[in-house]
């Protein structure tokens, strides 16, 4: 028979399992072979990894879906904030729409942002969302015929971009208040609102930082003020409210400041109220514009009488008077009337040149044009709005204009159309123009004897004040020729001597165009178009040279266009006069003698021999920007009061809206430090213990971006901070001490907890040796915008504790 030992070795698997551990029959303990567990494919090891990263990115997924849910209050509050701020510009601009625009802009870029973080994006994710969205609308909506599939940029975009730019700052300087919207204020408004709505974006929600949105409110909310000098309460304190709602709905969406919502809403108030009761109280913020606004004619009522113009300019606005689209790049002047006639007192359009009535096939003559002088031919379609006046604004020299209702006469010698029964009011035409181009050598050898038809062009009375004549004798110098002439005096009223103002004294009669006024505007030195045209013309009969003055438009704001055409608007801000004198073989030339309004033509645009002379206010370009006009060099005058007060203006703004920032950004940080002395006296007064100097340690570390949570014990807390924080001796008894103070209090234990001055000088240690670990970004953030005062924004989430909001 076998034996024993072969016998188990030929037993089944399972039956030495089951005798595993059981004695036998000589009392030895049968011990069991090791079991071997076979080994995890690489395969299966990876796919468990890919497994477990899956459900952890749909996890964060999920909360960054949650989180985004949680966060549209935040983003509706943004939106309110955004909609009342841009709201408070409404006294600079006309009509509604350009605020329905701006609105919708925003509440696109905001909500866009926000929907993408409720499909999981992170949040800062949904901010570039909201930063691509805003682009794509500028490109769609003022750029599309340049861009890629109507809303991708290129280089024609940017270069489109710019010259709205310029079209807007230079329809800005140019319009009074309120102003209307062209296509290149609308786009400066986009830009900036856009801009604000990004901002606020990134403070409110990326950043956590809703409070810092109130620095770009009041900054806006200001601006009306110092523009026009009206402070408009109701707006104020919508923007206060619009405040508060946004750090209420950010407190109660992040649950950040529950024991203590009251102390957000409280810091806000004050910072609000403080900043607008500054900037209320600041230098130039007294109820009177820091910027001299020009005005515009009547609304619509009309054109007045030259020597009424300047009242028109003073009035308050800016309505539209008429677009028109042309096929030129030049700067075109709508002329309305011409003045050729002068009595001493006013200028005045005599009757003795011919009138015709105006038919579909006319085409009238161009006076003394010769065939030697290059022309362009040009179309301009004009559509008519609101203004009311016996006159058709049409570019000069037009020769035909078709499609008029009514009776309309040309006057062949002024080029000009009038009626005395039909008005321009809602009139559409499309005006024919011949647009001359003569040389400047042209002019100079035009001949000096004139034709007797334009004799009646020289013609002044006999007391003309000495002034005048010396003056025209001194500014032409040793010049022989006609065109010398009239380029010197051109030159000599735009030099920095002379000034452009429609504020300049206008008791007494100033506000008119006769011998007295100019003999006084020569002695001043400072007026508007109207004095300088009629100085120049004055001045150019005295000398032999035949001159008039006509009164009409400047070439207004560009709006864009397509093709060869291009499209403008003329406001009542562009009511202008200018002179022109005649030269034979030519015609009327027109010239430009005032500095800061219209452009100088070509032909009298200054020499190199000129530029050693040439002042700042000499604005010989077709494009020189009004706005750059300031004498500068040590031989420049001192500037006169109105341009003291245009120069300060912006520097009174810039000083404002920082004391402003100062005092938003300065609340959370006066109030971190009033938080903490108050603590630390009532803890060495004996009325606090052991668990307000926790608090304060608490709150020092979330302000540090250590990060606090109520979930967290004091001594995981503990033990985490000194992990964090490189701690000497001294600093880890400090806080042991803190630790067993806290544990005994609450635990009662029956212990006595630290003294009052220990317990200060413990959290003082403790909070110096964060300040020390941190870096400097870190530690100015934690001075100037404490967390533990903004709702927890820069708390770093402890290990175990959930993501906060």
């Amino acid at each position: 028979m076998p034996g024993r030992a072969q016998l188990l070795e030929h037993r089944p698997a399972s039956l030495g399992r089951q005798c595993r551990g059981a004695t036998g029959m000589s009392g030895t303990k049968t011990v069991a072979p090791e079991r071997r567990v076979a080994a995890r494919p690489p395969q299966r090891q990876q796919a468990s990894r890919a497994r477990t990263a899956r459900t952890k990115r749909r996890a964060d997924i999920f909360a960054r879906r949650a989180n985004g849910r949680r966060l549209w209050p935040v983003t509706l509050g943004t939106l309110l904030v955004y909609l009342v701020a841009i709201s408070t510009l409404s006294p600079l601009l006309d009509g509604p729409s350009w605020w329905l625009g701006v609105a919708l802009l925003g509440t696109v870029i905001l909500c866009s942002a926000a929907s993408t973080r409720s499909l999981g994006a992170p949040t800062g994710i949904g901010t570039l969302i909201g930063a691509a969205v805003w682009l794509a609308m500028l490109v769609l909506f003022f750029a599309s015929d340049t861009a890629l599939g109507l809303v991708i940029p290129t280089w024609d975009t940017v270069e489109a971009f710019r010259g709205l730019t310029a079209d807007g700052l230079r329809s800005i300087g140019r319009q009074g208040t309120p102003a209307e919207a062209d296509l290149g204020i609308r786009f400066i408004l986009a830009v900036g609102a856009g801009t604000f709505a990004i901002l606020a974006d990134l403070s409110a929600i990326v950043f956590r930082m809703p409070a810092l949105v109130g620095i770009p409110l009041v900054a806006i909310a200001l601006v009306p003020g110092f523009i026009i000098g009206e402070v408009n309460l109701i707006a104020l304190a919508l923007c206060a409210a619009a405040y508060l709602v946004l750090l209420w709905v950010d407190t109660r969406a992040r649950q950040s400041a529950r024991k203590r919502p009251h102390g957000m809403l409280g810091i806000g108030a004050f910072a609000v109220i403080g900043s607008l009761l500054l900037a209320a109280t600041a230098p130039g913020y007294n109820g009177e514009s820091l910027f001299q606004t020009s005005g515009g004619s009547s609304f619509g009522r009309g054109v007045s009488p030259l020597a009424d113009l300047g009242k028109d300019l003073r009035r308050p606005g800016g309505a539209r008077q008429f677009t028109y689209s042309t096929t030129t790049d030049e700067s075109l002047y709508f002329r309305l009337l011409t003045l050729d006639q002068f009595d001493g007192t006013t200028w005045s359009a005599s009757r003795a040149s011919e009138r015709v009535l105006n038919e579909p096939d006319l085409l009238v003559d161009v006076p003394g044009l010769s065939t030697e002088v290059a022309t362009e031919p040009t179309t301009t379609t004009v559509e008519v709005g609101s203004m009311v006046a016996p006159w058709i604004p049409v570019p000069f020299p037009s020769v035909r204009v078709v499609g008029l209702s009514g009776r309309w006469l040309w006057d062949v010698d002024g080029l000009t159309l009038s009626s005395r029964l039909s008005s321009a009011n809602g009139q559409s035409y499309i005006a024919e123009s011949v647009l001359i181009k003569p040389t400047r050598e042209q002019l100079i050898a035009a001949p000096g004897a004139y034709p007797s038809e334009v004799s009646r062009f020289l013609e002044l009375p006999p007391d003309i004040p000495q002034i005048i004549t010396d003056t025209a004798r001194e500014a032409v110098g040793d010049a022989t020729n006609g065109f010398d002439k009239a380029y010197a005096l051109q030159h000599y009223l735009r030099s920095t001597d002379f000034t452009y103002s429609i504020e300049a004294p206008v008791e007494d009669g100033y506000d008119g165009d006769g011998f007295d006024v100019i003999a006084r505007f020569l002695e001043k030195k400072s007026g508007y178009c109207v004095h300088y045209a009629s100085a120049m013309a004055i001045m150019a009969r005295t000398l032999d040279i035949p001159a008039r003055v006509s009164l009409g438009y400047l070439p207004g704001d560009r709006l864009g266009g397509a093709g060869e055409r291009r499209n403008y608007t003329v406001a009542s801000d562009d009511l202008h006069s200018w002179p022109e004198l005649y030269f034979s073989g030519i015609g009327w030339v027109p010239f430009e003698p005032t500095p800061g309004r219209g452009s100088v033509p070509d032909y009298a645009v200054s020499t190199a021999s000129d530029e050693s002379t040439a002042g700042p206010n000499d604005l010989d370009s077709a494009n020189r920007d009004p706005l750059e006009q300031a004498p500068t060099g040590p031989d420049a005058e001192a500037p006169t009061a109105s341009q003291v007060g245009e120069n300060e203006a912006p520097l009174g703004l810039f000083v404002a809206l920082g004391l402003v920032a100062l005092v938003i950004v300065a609340v959370p940080a006066l109030s971190r430090i009033h938080r903490r002395r108050r603590r630390f006296r009532s803890i060495a007064a004996g009325r606090a213990g052991p668990t307000v100097a926790w608090e304060e340690l608490l709150e020092s570390s979330v302000d540090f971006g250590i990060g606090a949570s109520e979930a967290e014990t004091p001594r995981g807390f503990a033990a985490r901070l000194s992990g964090s924080l490189v701690l000497g001796d001294a600093e880890r008894e400090s806080l042991a001490r803190l630790l067993d103070s806290v544990e005994r209090l609450r635990f009662s234990l029956g212990a006595t907890p630290a003294q009052g001055a220990t317990l200060v000088a413990d959290v003082t240690r403790l909070q110096r040796a964060m300040a020390t670990n941190a870096t400097l970004p870190v530690r100015v953030r934690a001075r100037f915008a404490p967390a533990s005062v903004l709702g927890g924004t820069y708390s770093r989430r402890p290990a175990g504790v959930p993501r906060p909001l």
